[in-house]
Parts: structure tokens; sequence; C-alpha cells
């Protein structure tokens, strides 16, 4: 095999080119076009003239961001590569990409790919592609294929790249050529040194490729945040410079947008799930020339004829001037061309990888014999200081990344001791709650029991002076007796509600609000009518919900009780507390309101921490509301909260059906 390239200037140019390199129309001779210019008039008058002179040679194309031509970076040119295959044939094609790009890779492969295919070669324009899932599509009908290619570019612009075959333009499209044969020797290469500065992100809300949210902001705000607003403000371009970098396999892959759909989201060229970490990268410039040098080596030991790079648009306009320091050693192994992409494609036995920011390398070969060349590199010229300005930048954003990192480790290490002495806070606060607790059932339990005690006293007292009378009735002793033995089972059972209601739930369960707040209602009962204190309730609730009914019953408890003791101590009048449920948008509610004229609003937002009251030391500790709000927020998911009304105060309990 042989390959060709030329710099196209003219159709007269191209001509003398091809007369000069005695390159011969045949169905193994292929094609390839690596424009910078997205002018299809330009480029359609190019095919056609490619198209008289070789009829049978197979053609594929696609716009830049730059071109690779033997060992040099252009710019605003168009590249064409010739390849003479003697032991390959071909097969190529250009296929719509539908909305599943596995199923698009899939179809693609099962068009062009056979038994005997050894490489493949594809270039691809899509603002909403997966490639990632795209290669595992073609990976699915042979697994053992190597796969090289790239995404179109259009010079930075994000609208107008596409690809294009001998006879037509695609804008959604891949353009795809499979080499078959079984002499054909196929390596890929890749290499990319973006490494993460700055703090980790989790990814909160995305969709496939499509990414909306990181740390709950939007892409464009942590652009914007973290890098200024010129950078959001240009995005996809910026990223190119500034990817985002996880870690795959233990290593680093970097990602860049494809697409902004202007919605807030945008859409990269691998799926982004959910939960996982991203960083900002940054380049290591002297790692990524070192890197392609090692590439450079291992290739000066295989068989190589032809080579074909496909490389990040982002690393050329980082590395800038610099960036022909890694492409033009290759020329003294074969013949070199490639093009500057959006996004690059690659896969063999072993891994099956979309990349971004990196350089790519696909080397062929249709002989066997490996020729060892004395390798020469040049060193970079730095006459303006710009290499050393890149390499002190990337030291910059490594050292604070360093530092940043291990800042955050000692303050993971603070936060691990905090959170240990605040547990063994909270589990004083746990126990002095469950004390204040008891003696709030003590006290209610002493008004359940009144009345029955009562009414045992006056039975025996009864009994007591008919016996002093001499006045023995059968009958009446019998049913004194009765009445006796009911109030002691009325006593015993009350002990036993009691008991259950301050017993913590182990699980959740299904209950109804009513039943809830009915059973409230039981143990304050004898207390509310000893002060004369009037009840409303209003539940439109019919819902079974799922949830720790206990613990639920203790915090309405406690909000009826608190209710009972403004009451009582601001003298009400005419005292009432209102109990309202409801269901509203998956949830259900419950306010417990009064009318004793509300919390100052000095303290209003202070009520739920800790130790805070208003009442005497003697008479609370203060931990009542905190607990209420710990159970339903943490214990039952729910939500708590408080405002005034015109009457009182407002207390409204949220739990989820």
């Amino acid at each position: 095999m042989q390959t060709y390239n030329l710099r196209y200037r003219s159709l007269d140019k191209l001509k003398d080119y091809i007369f000069e390199k005695e390159i011969v129309d045949a169905p193994s001779l292929l094609i390839q076009i690596y424009s910078y210019s997205d002018d299809r008039g330009k480029l359609e008058l190019l095919l056609r003239h490619l198209r008289d002179l070789f009829p049978s040679a197979h053609i594929l194309g696609t716009t830049t961001d730059g071109e690779i031509f033997d060992g040099r970076v252009l710019t605003k040119d168009i590249v064409l590569s010739f390849t003479q295959f003697e032991h390959t044939t071909l097969q190529s094609a250009m296929l719509p990409l539908g909305d599943d790009s596995f199923e698009s890779g899939k179809a693609l492969a099962e068009r062009v790919v056979c038994e005997d295919t050894k490489a493949l070669i594809l270039f691809c324009k899509s603002h909403k592609i997966n490639a990632q899932k795209l290669l595992e599509g073609i990976k699915s009908v042979k697994n053992d294929l190597v796969v090289s290619g790239a995404l179109s570019a259009d010079g930075g612009k994000f609208e107008n790249g596409f690809v294009f075959d001998r006879n037509d333009f695609g804008d959604e499209h891949v353009v795809a050529v499979a080499l078959d044969s079984k002499r054909l020797i196929a390596h890929n290469f890749y290499t990319s040194q973006w490494e993460p500065v700055g703090r980790e992100f989790a990814i909160t809300r995305s969709k496939g490729n499509r990414l909306m949210s990181v740390d709950k902001m939007s892409v464009k705000g942590l652009y914007e945040k973290y890098l200024g607003e010129e950078i959001a403000y240009n995005l996809p371009l910026s990223g190119l410079q500034f990817p985002f970098v996880m870690k795959q396999d233990g290593n680093y892959i970097a990602r860049t947008a494809l697409w902004d759909p202007k919605d807030g989201s945008l859409i990269f060229g691998a799926d982004m799930p959910e939960g996982e970490k991203i960083q900002i990268g940054f380049a290591d410039a002297q790692k990524m020339l070192a890197n392609v040098r090692h590439i450079l080596e291992s290739l000066n030991r295989i068989p190589v004829e032809s080579i074909f790079i496909f490389e990040s648009a982002g690393r050329r306009r980082f590395l800038k001037q610099y960036a022909h320091y890694e492409i033009e050693p290759f020329a003294q192994i074969a013949p070199v061309s490639g093009f500057y992409g959006y996004g690059e494609l690659v896969a063999d036995s072993e891994r099956t990888l979309f990349l971004n920011q990196s350089f790519t390398l696909l080397a062929l070969s249709e002989d066997d014999c490996v020729v060892e060349r004395e390798l020469v590199f040049r060193q970079p010229r730095d006459n303006n200081g710009d290499l050393q300005t890149l390499r002190a930048l990337s030291n910059i954003a490594k050292v604070s990344s360093m530092e940043l990192q291990e800042l955050n480790q000692k303050l993971e290490e603070r936060i691990k001791e905090e959170v240990a002495k605040n547990r063994k806070k909270d589990s004083i606060l746990i126990h002095n709650s469950k004390l204040a607790q008891m003696g709030e059932m003590m006290s209610l339990i002493a008004h359940q029991w009144r009345q029955p005690l009562s009414a045992i006293s006056a039975t025996s007292t009864g009994l007591h002076v008919k016996m002093e009378l001499d006045k023995y009735d059968k009958n009446f002793f019998l049913s004194a007796l009765d009445k006796i033995e009911a109030y002691v089972k009325h006593l015993s059972a009350t002990v036993d509600d009691f008991t259950n209601f301050f017993k913590p739930s182990k699980k959740s369960e299904k209950t109804t609000v009513g039943y809830m707040i009915e059973r409230a209602l039981f143990i304050m009962s004898a207390s509310l009518r000893k002060h004369n204190i009037d009840v409303m309730v209003d539940d439109t609730t019919t819902s079974e919900i799922t949830t720790y009914p206990n613990e639920v019953i203790q915090v309405l408890i406690n909000l009826i009780k608190n209710a009972e003791n403004a009451l009582i101590k601001r003298q009400i009048e005419k005292p009432i507390i209102s109990i309202c449920a409801y269901e509203k948008d998956h949830h259900v509610y419950v306010e417990i309101s009064d009318n004793a004229g509300g919390i100052d609003e000095k303290i209003i937002d202070k009520i739920f921490e800790p130790y805070f009251t208003t009442k005497n030391a003697k008479d609370s500790t203060g931990l009542g509301l905190y607990m209420s709000k710990f159970i339903i927020e943490e214990s039952c998911g729910g939500k708590i909260d408080v405002h005034n009304s015109s009457e009182g105060a407002v207390f409204t309990i949220r739990l989820k059906k």
C-alpha cells in the first residue's frame, strides 16, 4: 500500500500531482478529504472533479478545525489523502444517524463490515450523537474490529460542520469505509494528559448524554462561577480548553460539549450518568508532547506504511503554535494525514472509547516488515516564552489542586470529628428528651386517672356508709363492685395505651392521619377538658400513608400540649385549638393552630433549636420542638414549620402519601 497527501490548491495542480505520483483509479483506492471550509459549493466542485478522475474510488470527507498534512498543522486548508491498497478491498457507506446511536452503529457495521474486515475509518456529524453508544453498536457486530475516526468540526462555530461521501453531504450522518484484508495490519493509539483541578462536583441531573445540572447548578452556572462569564457565554467553544474530566478505569477521561440546545443543558458525546464525579480539567503541555513521543517510539517497532491522526480541536487550541511539534516527528516513519475534530473514536479488541481532548492515531500496513529508523526529535522553540507559560500554568493548576485536595482531606477529618461529637450530643439530647417525655406522660396519666379514681373513691364511700347504717343491700353492693372493677380495668387500659403510644416504632406502618389525630386527642382529652379548651377537628384526608405512627402521635401531642400551655398562660377567655388535615400534591398536611396570639416574631425562627424555650428552666428542657422537628424530618422524611396567623400560632406538618 502507498499513501500520498496533497494540500489542495486548484484542479490543475491536483491533476499534476496525480500524474506525478501515478495514482490510478481502482476500487481499492481510498480518498479522504479534510476541509476547513464549509462552503458546500466549493466542495461539490472538488467532488465532481474527483468523481471524473476516479470513478471507482471510495471517497469520504469531513469539515474540520484544522488539518494535518505530512507533519504540518494547517488551518483554513483542504487536504487530500490518497491511499492505494494492494491486498485490501474497501466497502464504504454514508448513513443517517437516528435517535438511537447504538442502533445506528449496528446498522452501519451490518452495512459495511464482513468477516475479513480488519479496520474501520469513520467520520460523523451530529449535535445529538452519543458517540460511545455508536462505537458499542459497531462493536456488537464485530468485537475485534479496529475502529478509528473523529467527529467533524467547523472551525469552532459548533453550527455548520458536516460529513460527505463521493455523492452527497450529511448534516446528521456517519460516513465510513471498511478495510477488508487478511494481510492488513492495523494498530491504534491514543493519549490525553488532561488532569483535574479544583474540587469535585457531582452530576445531579442528566439524561443520557444531555447534562442538565452539576451540584444542583446549571452547567453554564458552574462554568460562570468558577471560570467567569466570558467562558460560560462562549460554551461549547470555551469548553475545548476547559473540559470536564472524570475517572474511567483508573484514568481520567475528558468530556467536552458538542451542542448547546439553549435550554440550560449541554449535549456531550457520551453518557454523563447522574451521581458521577467530575472536575474541571487543565492540560499538562509537557506530558502531552512527551507521551506522543512514546507513541512514536512504539510505532518504530511495528510495521507501518500509512499514518492517520485524528486529534482534538481543544488540544490544538491549547498547544497553539506548539501543536506541530507533536505531529512533525511521525513524518519520519510514514506519510501522515488527518484532522482536528470535536471528539475521537478508538476501538479494538481490548477497548471501546469515545474521547475528547485526545491525540489518536491509526497505523496501517500491508507488509509485515519492520523498518526501524533513527528518529530525530526537535525541541520546541520558546522564543516568546509561551511554552514556559503553558508549563507554569499547568504546574500552578496541579499544585493548587493538590493543595486543595489536602485541605479537603483535613476538612473531611475535622468534619468526622465534629460529627462524632455531635452524635454524642444528639444521644444526650435524645436521652434528655425521653426523660422530659416521661414527665409529660406521668402528668397526662394523672389527668386520665383522676376521674375513675374519684369514681372508685365515691363508690367505696357509698358502700362504707351503707355498712355503717346497717343498710346492707346485696344487689347494690354487687353493682358497686362491678363499677369498681370496670374503673380498675379502665385504669389498666390507660396505662397500656400510654405505653404503646410512647414506645418507638420499629418499622413504618400504613395508617391514616385521622387515626393519629384521634389517638393524640385521646391522651390529651382529660387535660383539655380540665382547662375548658375546645378542640375543633376538620379532617378531609382519605388516603393511607406509610410512616411511624407512634412517633407522629408524640409530635401531635407535643404541639397540642404547647398550644394548651399558651392558652392557659395568656388566660384566653374562649380557648380553642384547631386541627385541620388535608391532602395536596402527593402529600398530607396537618395544621395545629390556636387563638393564643401567636409567637413573638423575634424568636419564631429559633423555636426548633435545641434547648431554646420561653418557659422557666424548671418547667421545660427546650427539647420538645427540637425533637418534633427531628422526628418529622429525619425519621419520617417530612417537613414541619410554623407561622403566625391573625389569631395565633400555626404549626404545619407535611408527610408523603
